[in-house]
Protein backbone atom coordinates (compact mmCIF):
# COMPACT_ATOMS: atom_id res chain seq x y z
CA UNK A 1 0.00 0.00 0.00
CA UNK A 2 3.15 2.53 1.51
CA UNK A 3 4.24 1.80 -2.39
CA UNK A 4 1.29 2.57 -4.35
CA UNK A 5 1.52 5.74 -2.52
CA UNK A 6 5.05 6.76 -3.36
CA UNK A 7 3.98 6.11 -6.87
CA UNK A 8 0.88 8.68 -6.75
CA UNK A 9 2.71 11.18 -4.04
CA UNK A 10 5.11 13.33 -6.36
CA UNK A 11 5.60 15.83 -3.71
CA UNK A 12 6.14 13.75 -0.46
CA UNK A 13 6.91 17.16 1.58
CA UNK A 14 3.39 18.35 0.60
CA UNK A 15 1.68 14.93 1.50
CA UNK A 16 3.40 15.24 4.82
CA UNK A 17 2.25 19.31 5.11
CA UNK A 18 -1.43 17.98 4.16
CA UNK A 19 -1.45 15.25 7.48
CA UNK A 20 0.11 17.72 9.42
CA UNK A 21 -2.70 20.13 9.22
CA UNK A 22 -5.27 17.91 9.09
CA UNK A 23 -4.47 16.72 12.27
CA UNK A 24 -3.81 19.67 13.71
CA UNK A 25 -7.61 20.72 12.47
CA UNK A 26 -8.71 17.44 14.35
CA UNK A 27 -7.23 18.54 17.24
CA UNK A 28 -8.43 22.15 17.47
CA UNK A 29 -12.20 20.88 16.59
CA UNK A 30 -12.03 22.51 12.98
CA UNK A 31 -13.52 19.22 11.56
CA UNK A 32 -14.98 20.56 8.36
CA UNK A 33 -11.61 22.25 7.65
CA UNK A 34 -9.57 18.48 8.83
CA UNK A 35 -11.99 16.97 6.24
CA UNK A 36 -11.03 18.84 3.27
CA UNK A 37 -7.50 18.31 3.97
CA UNK A 38 -8.16 14.61 3.98
CA UNK A 39 -10.58 14.86 0.75
CA UNK A 40 -7.30 16.46 -0.66
CA UNK A 41 -4.98 13.24 0.93
CA UNK A 42 -7.28 10.04 -0.49
CA UNK A 43 -8.08 12.37 -3.66
CA UNK A 44 -3.95 11.91 -4.60
CA UNK A 45 -3.77 8.46 -3.51
CA UNK A 46 -3.48 8.75 0.10
CA UNK A 47 -4.93 5.98 1.98
CA UNK A 48 -3.33 4.95 5.11
CA UNK A 49 -4.72 3.86 8.25
CA UNK A 50 -4.53 6.80 9.86
CA UNK A 51 -5.81 9.15 6.91
CA UNK A 52 -9.08 6.81 6.70
CA UNK A 53 -9.59 6.70 10.15
CA UNK A 54 -9.22 10.84 10.52
CA UNK A 55 -11.43 10.56 7.33
CA UNK A 56 -13.92 8.86 9.02
CA UNK A 57 -14.42 10.10 12.17
CA UNK A 58 -14.64 13.80 10.48
CA UNK A 59 -17.51 12.47 8.93
CA UNK A 60 -18.49 11.31 11.79
CA UNK A 61 -18.02 14.55 13.46
CA UNK A 62 -19.84 16.17 10.58
CA UNK A 63 -23.22 14.18 10.83
CA UNK A 64 -22.17 12.23 7.35
CA UNK A 65 -23.50 9.68 8.72
CA UNK A 66 -24.64 7.82 5.25
CA UNK A 67 -21.18 8.67 3.21
CA UNK A 68 -18.68 7.28 6.55
CA UNK A 69 -20.94 3.84 6.12
CA UNK A 70 -20.23 3.45 2.78
CA UNK A 71 -16.20 4.05 3.28
CA UNK A 72 -16.60 1.83 6.00
CA UNK A 73 -17.83 -1.09 4.19
CA UNK A 74 -14.98 -0.44 1.65
CA UNK A 75 -12.36 -0.20 4.17
CA UNK A 76 -13.87 -3.40 5.51
CA UNK A 77 -14.11 -5.30 2.34
CA UNK A 78 -10.44 -5.12 2.15
CA UNK A 79 -10.23 -7.62 5.30
CA UNK A 80 -6.51 -6.03 5.52
CA UNK A 81 -4.56 -6.08 9.07
CA UNK A 82 -6.83 -2.79 10.08
CA UNK A 83 -10.09 -4.86 10.01
CA UNK A 84 -11.02 -4.66 13.38
CA UNK A 85 -10.69 -1.27 13.56
CA UNK A 86 -12.72 -0.78 10.93
CA UNK A 87 -15.88 -2.81 12.21
CA UNK A 88 -15.65 -0.86 15.36
CA UNK A 89 -15.55 2.46 13.92
CA UNK A 90 -18.83 1.18 11.32
CA UNK A 91 -20.43 -0.67 14.75
CA UNK A 92 -19.78 3.12 16.83
CA UNK A 93 -21.65 4.49 13.12
CA UNK A 94 -24.53 2.07 13.14
CA UNK A 95 -24.89 3.01 17.08
CA UNK A 96 -25.26 6.65 16.59
CA UNK A 97 -27.55 6.18 13.60
CA UNK A 98 -29.66 4.31 15.89
CA UNK A 99 -29.80 1.61 13.42
CA UNK A 100 -29.70 -1.35 16.20
CA UNK A 101 -30.68 -4.18 14.27
CA UNK A 102 -27.80 -3.51 11.16
CA UNK A 103 -25.56 -3.25 14.44
CA UNK A 104 -26.42 -6.20 15.88
CA UNK A 105 -26.62 -8.11 12.43
CA UNK A 106 -22.86 -6.93 12.21
CA UNK A 107 -21.45 -8.32 14.98
CA UNK A 108 -22.72 -11.56 14.66
CA UNK A 109 -21.64 -12.06 11.21
CA UNK A 110 -18.46 -10.76 12.50
CA UNK A 111 -18.46 -13.76 15.75
CA UNK A 112 -19.55 -16.31 12.71
CA UNK A 113 -16.28 -14.98 11.18
CA UNK A 114 -14.33 -15.25 14.00
CA UNK A 115 -12.66 -11.78 12.65
CA UNK A 116 -12.66 -10.15 15.88
CA UNK A 117 -9.98 -10.39 19.31
CA UNK A 118 -10.40 -8.72 22.51
CA UNK A 119 -10.48 -6.15 23.63
CA UNK A 120 -12.24 -5.35 20.13
CA UNK A 121 -14.44 -8.19 21.24
CA UNK A 122 -15.24 -7.26 24.35
CA UNK A 123 -16.16 -3.78 23.06
CA UNK A 124 -18.74 -4.69 20.41
CA UNK A 125 -20.14 -7.79 22.42
CA UNK A 126 -21.31 -4.44 24.91
CA UNK A 127 -22.81 -2.33 22.10
CA UNK A 128 -24.70 -5.23 21.07
CA UNK A 129 -26.17 -5.68 24.28
CA UNK A 130 -26.85 -2.46 24.47
CA UNK A 131 -28.75 -2.36 20.76
CA UNK A 132 -30.64 -5.31 21.63
CA UNK A 133 -32.13 -2.96 24.92
CA UNK A 134 -32.73 -0.03 22.89
CA UNK A 135 -33.86 -1.97 19.82
CA UNK A 136 -36.78 -3.77 22.18
CA UNK A 137 -37.83 -0.31 23.89
CA UNK A 138 -38.05 1.18 20.46
CA UNK A 139 -40.10 -2.00 18.81
CA UNK A 140 -42.45 -2.33 22.19
CA UNK A 141 -42.91 1.96 21.39
CA UNK A 142 -43.59 1.07 17.79
CA UNK A 143 -45.92 -1.87 18.52
CA UNK A 144 -48.25 0.51 20.47
CA UNK A 145 -48.11 2.91 18.05
CA UNK A 146 -49.26 0.18 15.32
CA UNK A 147 -51.66 -1.58 17.42
CA UNK A 148 -53.82 1.94 18.42
CA UNK A 149 -53.26 2.62 14.31
CA UNK A 150 -54.61 -0.84 13.71
CA UNK A 151 -57.61 -0.50 15.96
CA UNK A 152 -58.57 2.57 14.50
CA UNK A 153 -58.42 1.43 11.27
CA UNK A 154 -61.08 -1.42 11.42
CA UNK A 155 -63.15 0.71 13.48
CA UNK A 156 -63.36 3.10 10.58
CA UNK A 157 -63.12 0.24 8.43
CA UNK A 158 -60.30 1.79 6.68
CA UNK A 159 -58.82 -1.62 4.82
CA UNK A 160 -55.68 -0.19 3.28
CA UNK A 161 -54.53 0.97 6.72
CA UNK A 162 -55.42 -2.29 8.23
CA UNK A 163 -53.31 -3.58 5.46
CA UNK A 164 -50.05 -1.21 6.66
CA UNK A 165 -50.34 -1.39 10.12
CA UNK A 166 -50.49 -5.81 9.59
CA UNK A 167 -47.45 -5.82 7.85
CA UNK A 168 -45.75 -2.87 10.20
CA UNK A 169 -46.59 -5.66 13.03
CA UNK A 170 -44.49 -8.24 10.47
CA UNK A 171 -42.20 -5.72 10.28
CA UNK A 172 -41.24 -5.77 14.36
CA UNK A 173 -41.43 -9.37 14.77
CA UNK A 174 -43.16 -8.94 17.59
CA UNK A 175 -44.58 -12.55 17.72
CA UNK A 176 -47.63 -11.80 20.52
CA UNK A 177 -50.85 -12.87 20.58
CA UNK A 178 -53.20 -10.74 19.66
CA UNK A 179 -56.49 -11.16 20.03
CA UNK A 180 -57.63 -8.31 18.17
CA UNK A 181 -55.94 -10.15 14.83
CA UNK A 182 -58.23 -13.49 15.82
CA UNK A 183 -61.27 -11.20 15.95
CA UNK A 184 -60.51 -9.61 12.21
CA UNK A 185 -60.12 -13.09 10.86
CA UNK A 186 -63.80 -13.71 11.62
CA UNK A 187 -65.08 -10.13 10.77
CA UNK A 188 -66.78 -10.41 7.61
CA UNK A 189 -66.00 -6.76 7.32
CA UNK A 190 -62.68 -7.37 7.31
CA UNK A 191 -60.82 -7.29 3.64
CA UNK A 192 -59.90 -10.37 2.56
CA UNK A 193 -56.72 -10.18 1.55
CA UNK A 194 -55.95 -8.28 4.92
CA UNK A 195 -57.43 -11.58 6.74
CA UNK A 196 -54.46 -12.97 4.10
CA UNK A 197 -51.64 -10.80 6.06
CA UNK A 198 -52.64 -11.54 9.71
CA UNK A 199 -52.32 -15.36 8.70
CA UNK A 200 -49.15 -14.12 7.45
CA UNK A 201 -48.51 -13.11 10.98
CA UNK A 202 -49.28 -16.31 12.47
CA UNK A 203 -47.19 -18.20 10.29
CA UNK A 204 -44.33 -15.78 10.92
CA UNK A 205 -45.14 -16.10 15.11
CA UNK A 206 -43.59 -19.71 14.93
CA UNK A 207 -45.92 -21.45 17.37
CA UNK A 208 -49.25 -23.09 16.51
CA UNK A 209 -52.30 -20.92 16.11
CA UNK A 210 -56.09 -22.23 16.26
CA UNK A 211 -57.50 -19.70 14.17
CA UNK A 212 -61.38 -19.45 13.04
CA UNK A 213 -61.15 -17.58 9.67
CA UNK A 214 -64.53 -16.20 7.36
CA UNK A 215 -64.19 -15.18 3.82
CA UNK A 216 -66.43 -14.99 1.24
CA UNK A 217 -69.30 -16.38 3.38
CA UNK A 218 -67.15 -19.95 4.17
CA UNK A 219 -65.91 -20.02 7.74
CA UNK A 220 -62.83 -22.88 8.44
CA UNK A 221 -61.64 -23.64 11.71
CA UNK A 222 -57.75 -24.88 11.65
CA UNK A 223 -54.03 -24.69 13.37
CA UNK A 224 -51.77 -22.80 11.86
CA UNK A 225 -48.54 -24.78 11.72
CA UNK A 226 -46.60 -23.62 9.43
CA UNK A 227 -46.95 -21.64 5.79
CA UNK A 228 -48.38 -25.12 3.82
CA UNK A 229 -51.17 -25.12 5.75
CA UNK A 230 -52.24 -21.72 4.36
CA UNK A 231 -50.54 -21.95 1.17
CA UNK A 232 -49.75 -25.43 0.10
CA UNK A 233 -47.31 -25.95 -2.75
CA UNK A 234 -49.05 -28.56 -3.98
CA UNK A 235 -52.07 -26.58 -4.82
CA UNK A 236 -49.54 -24.53 -7.40
CA UNK A 237 -47.51 -27.67 -8.68
CA UNK A 238 -51.11 -29.39 -9.15
CA UNK A 239 -52.48 -26.37 -10.94
CA UNK A 240 -49.47 -25.71 -13.40
CA UNK A 241 -49.75 -29.53 -14.47
CA UNK A 242 -52.26 -28.84 -16.33
CA UNK A 243 -50.36 -25.98 -17.94
CA UNK A 244 -47.25 -27.67 -19.48
CA UNK A 245 -47.96 -27.44 -23.00
CA UNK A 246 -48.61 -23.34 -21.77
CA UNK A 247 -44.91 -23.40 -20.30
CA UNK A 248 -43.25 -24.84 -23.19
CA UNK A 249 -44.84 -22.67 -26.21
CA UNK A 250 -46.05 -19.67 -24.90
CA UNK A 251 -44.00 -18.80 -22.11
CA UNK A 252 -45.18 -14.86 -21.55
CA UNK A 253 -48.65 -16.52 -21.33
CA UNK A 254 -47.40 -18.67 -18.25
CA UNK A 255 -45.54 -16.02 -17.02
CA UNK A 256 -48.57 -14.02 -16.83
CA UNK A 257 -50.22 -17.02 -15.25
CA UNK A 258 -48.42 -17.77 -12.44
CA UNK A 259 -48.56 -13.85 -11.39
CA UNK A 260 -52.06 -14.57 -11.90
CA UNK A 261 -52.41 -17.77 -9.86
CA UNK A 262 -50.02 -16.08 -6.95
CA UNK A 263 -52.79 -13.41 -6.42
CA UNK A 264 -55.44 -15.49 -6.76
CA UNK A 265 -54.00 -18.21 -4.01
CA UNK A 266 -53.22 -15.08 -1.83
CA UNK A 267 -56.74 -13.61 -1.81
CA UNK A 268 -58.73 -16.81 -0.96
CA UNK A 269 -56.55 -18.62 1.40
CA UNK A 270 -57.17 -20.91 2.98
CA UNK A 271 -59.94 -21.43 1.24
CA UNK A 272 -58.74 -22.64 -2.56
CA UNK A 273 -60.13 -24.89 -4.84
CA UNK A 274 -60.13 -28.55 -4.30
CA UNK A 275 -57.86 -30.90 -6.33
CA UNK A 276 -60.28 -32.17 -8.64
CA UNK A 277 -60.66 -28.68 -9.53
CA UNK A 278 -57.10 -28.02 -10.71
CA UNK A 279 -58.19 -28.69 -14.48
CA UNK A 280 -60.70 -26.35 -14.71
CA UNK A 281 -59.26 -23.63 -12.62
CA UNK A 282 -56.20 -24.14 -15.12
CA UNK A 283 -58.48 -23.58 -18.01
CA UNK A 284 -59.72 -20.84 -16.19
CA UNK A 285 -56.74 -18.81 -16.10
CA UNK A 286 -55.20 -19.51 -19.43
CA UNK A 287 -58.92 -18.22 -21.06
CA UNK A 288 -58.38 -15.20 -18.28
CA UNK A 289 -54.86 -14.51 -19.92
CA UNK A 290 -56.05 -14.82 -23.21
CA UNK A 291 -58.75 -12.85 -22.82
CA UNK A 292 -56.90 -9.61 -21.84
CA UNK A 293 -54.30 -10.44 -24.21
CA UNK A 294 -57.29 -9.87 -26.45
CA UNK A 295 -56.81 -13.67 -27.77
CA UNK A 296 -60.22 -14.62 -27.95
CA UNK A 297 -59.08 -18.53 -28.00
CA UNK A 298 -61.54 -22.01 -27.88
CA UNK A 299 -61.17 -23.95 -24.48
CA UNK A 300 -62.69 -27.50 -24.08
CA UNK A 301 -64.79 -27.40 -20.93
CA UNK A 302 -66.22 -30.53 -19.24
CA UNK A 303 -68.19 -28.72 -17.06
CA UNK A 304 -69.14 -25.46 -18.34
CA UNK A 305 -71.02 -24.16 -14.71
CA UNK A 306 -67.62 -24.90 -13.08
CA UNK A 307 -65.68 -22.94 -15.96
CA UNK A 308 -67.19 -19.99 -15.26
CA UNK A 309 -67.29 -19.98 -11.82
CA UNK A 310 -63.65 -19.78 -11.50
CA UNK A 311 -63.56 -17.55 -14.27
CA UNK A 312 -65.68 -15.90 -11.85
CA UNK A 313 -63.36 -16.20 -9.16
CA UNK A 314 -60.34 -15.03 -10.69
CA UNK A 315 -61.63 -11.86 -11.77
CA UNK A 316 -63.13 -11.44 -7.93
CA UNK A 317 -59.72 -12.00 -7.38
CA UNK A 318 -57.62 -9.57 -9.68
CA UNK A 319 -59.87 -6.83 -8.62
CA UNK A 320 -60.18 -7.42 -4.64
CA UNK A 321 -56.32 -7.42 -4.99
CA UNK A 322 -55.72 -4.55 -6.96
CA UNK A 323 -58.09 -2.42 -5.15
CA UNK A 324 -56.43 -2.62 -1.77
CA UNK A 325 -53.23 -3.03 -3.46
CA UNK A 326 -53.40 -0.65 -6.32
CA UNK A 327 -51.46 -2.60 -8.07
Amino acid sequence: MEEEQDKVIIFPKWKQDLEKKAKQSMQDNRFQEAYTYFNQLTDNGVISHEVMTGKLICMMELNYYEEAEILCEQLIAKEDEYLSSYLHIYATLLFQSSKYKELMQLVEDTEEKQQLVSPMHEQLQHMYQLSQELQQQEDQKSYIEVMDKLKEAVLNRNDRQQWYMIKRLLELNVKKDIPLLKDMLKDSGIHPVVKTAILEYFIESDRSEKVIVEKFNLTYEFVIHNKETVFSSTFFSGVFKYLEDVQQNDPTSFQMIQFILQRFAYVYAPFLPEEENYEVLASALLYYVNQSLGMDRSHDRVDTHMFEHHVKMIDTAEKLYGTLLDI
